[in-house]
């Protein structure tokens, strides 16, 4: 059902003309845009965040402020968020290679 659905939508795009003149189209994807989301260069380069890339965004928020703080239990108070909201990426990207 969803390969064929899949199927339709592509080749309908693709009789349209969508898929002509893409950005990068017949270009390599860079090393460097490849992390640990797999499909962030997919989605950088359409200008849309990932489902994953809000957590990424906090993480690396709460990554900086915490390069700034210095009291002890304010850093633990971080480091927890982070590690959560690290947690929680983890488990959607999993989740997301497991069912899509």
């Amino acid at each position: 059902m969803f390969k064929s659905l899949i199927d339709r939508a592509f080749g309908k795009a693709q009789s349209e003309g969508a898929l002509e003149d893409l950005p990068g189209q017949g270009k390599p994807i860079e090393p460097a845009s490849l992390n640990s989301d797999p499909f962030a260069h997919v989605y950088k380069e359409s200008g849309v965040m990932s489902p994953f890339g809000h957590f990424q965004r906090e993480i690396d928020a709460l990554r900086r402020e915490l390069a700034e703080v210095s009291e002890p239990q304010a850093r633990r108070k971080l480091q927890t968020r982070i590690a959560e909201l690290e947690t929680r990426k983890a488990i959607e990207m999993e989740t997301w290679k497991r069912y899509s």
